[in-house]
């Protein structure tokens, strides 16, 4: 959705901006994005288009060894051609290979990708604070949250006719963002998920997000867990069925220690649907905490959402969104324009490269 919202944002204003896909469909030809063959082509399209006056603006997290690979090629040919590279620091302050050691290999690849780029945008101050031990300039870094009023905006929908039919047979469902990777504890979510269908054999369990990839994978664990008939997993939906699902939802279950702004969490507060969230130290008021190392906790919060809702429900606080969408365009537009000169005399143009 973040990216989603930039382009429309980018190209309202009169920029070029063509998005990279180097997702699972990246070799699927699609007239809204440049595909991706393999790694030569990757090079070669971006290189492509930074001889031509782009600029290049990737999405990186500190848990894919890949997408490092690919922000950093990205950033060196920008570098390289004199244009823009902009890093958008995706995640939370906790991630897989960073923060890392001081002086480790993992510190030392990430301070390299750091200091290559122009500007890095990432989601919290914490996350900045994070960014800074590898001793970059701290203007460099600015922290603008993904999440923005363009999040909210939808158009309720009907629920997919699976969901439709799951949510007819129960008494009500969580909703999960989470997919088949170990960030989304999925072994601490089904131990929980039994031990509370043992009480509440009629509430289930909606999970969304994964991927085509993941479906089998991701089905077939909780199938083995027992958990086959708590639990509809849908796949990726698109943004309206998505935030339809939530506001039908008990209360959104977040997982993942590795967040940082995370927006599916901002979406349910700001339609007013309880989130139980992970504690990691950097959730927003209104998130009613649980800890991983006690599964206790979250039992006690998914109870408390079937028996006493409304009383979650009034503990969330009036969120305060702001349009971080033109925040986040304001900047990428006068860091390219300041660049500009020769190579965007006449020609205003831009590249973004996500998944």
């Amino acid at each position: 959705m973040g990216l989603v919202a930039l382009r429309k944002e980018l190209e309202g204003r009169g920029w070029d901006c063509q998005v990279m896909n180097v997702n699972e469909k990246r070799r699927v030809r699609n007239p809204e994005c440049i595909d991706v063959q393999d790694g030569w082509d990757y090079l070669r399209k971006v290189w492509w288009h930074v001889r031509r006056g782009f600029a290049v603006h990737v999405r990186v997290n500190g848990e894919s060894k890949k997408g490092y690979i690919l922000a950093l090629m990205a950033m060196a040919l920008a570098r390289l051609a004199a244009r823009p590279a902009l890093l958008t620091y995706c995640g939370g302050h906790r991630q897989t290979f960073f923060p890392a050691p001081k002086l480790s290999f993992r510190f030392l690849k990430f301070s390299l990708l750091f200091r290559i780029t122009t500007r890095i945008y990432c989601n919290s101050e914490p996350v900045k604070q994070a960014l800074l031990t590898t001793g970059i300039a701290p203007f460099r870094v600015l922290p603008i949250p993904t999440f923005s009023t363009r999040h909210l905006q939808f158009t309720p929908c009907d629920l997919p006719i699976q969901v439709n039919e799951f949510q007819s047979r129960h008494n009500g469902f969580f909703f999960l963002y989470a997919c088949y990777r170990k960030e989304y504890m999925l072994d601490l979510v089904a131990e929980v998920m039994g031990r509370f269908r043992a009480r509440y054999s009629n509430v289930g369990f909606v999970l969304a997000g994964t991927s085509d990839k993941e479906l089998e994978q991701i089905r077939t664990f909780f199938r083995d867990q027992g958990l086959e008939q708590a639990v509809c997993v849908t796949g990726s939906v698109g943004h309206d069925v998505f935030l339809t699902m939530l506001t039908h939802s008990l209360a959104c279950i977040r997982t993942p220690l590795t967040d940082g702004v995370s927006s599916s969490v901002m979406e349910a507060l700001g339609l007013g649907v309880p989130v139980l969230g992970s504690d990691n130290g950097t959730r927003p008021e209104g998130v009613e905490l649980w800890r991983p190392e006690d599964p206790e906790s979250l039992l006690k919060l998914m109870t408390e959402a079937v028996s006493n809702r409304k009383a979650m429900v009034a503990r969330i606080p009036q969120i305060t969104v702001e349009d971080n969408t033109r925040k986040m365009a304001d900047d990428i537009e006068a860091v390219c324009l300041s660049a500009s000169s020769s190579k965007l005399a006449g020609q205003r143009s831009g590249a973004v490269a996500g998944s």
